[in-house]
């Protein structure tokens, strides 16, 4: 039986994200470190994909119920479609410039 792993998982949701793309520079690299925050707190609050079946302890249960009560789905989504777009961008220049048939 195959088993696919967690870190295949993480990647699929991070090219769903942040798309395809190589992102080396210091921009491209903070805009990157800010989006994948907002994505897994997204995915894990508003979005659960399967039923909780951890045991969560008493103080872990306080700190997610307030987390919980202080955001809004809005707040992450909304930067996230900033984020998105401006690494697309960053992403597109770098690509056309260095396609052998840029001008």
């Amino acid at each position: 039986m195959h088993h696919v792993s967690t870190p295949f998982k993480s990647g699929v949701v991070v090219r769903r994200s942040a798309f395809n793309y190589r992102y080396d520079t210091v921009t491209e690299r903070g805009l990157r470190n800010e989006l994948w925050p907002l994505v897994n707190l997204r995915k894990n609050l508003f979005l659960p994909t399967k039923k909780v079946t951890g045991i969560i302890l008493i103080p872990q249960r306080h700190q997610l119920a307030e987390l919980y009560a202080s955001l809004d789905l809005a707040g992450p989504t909304n930067r996230i479609n900033e984020i998105q777009p401006r690494l697309i961008r960053l992403a597109a220049a770098k690509t056309c410039s260095q396609s052998p048939h840029a001008a």
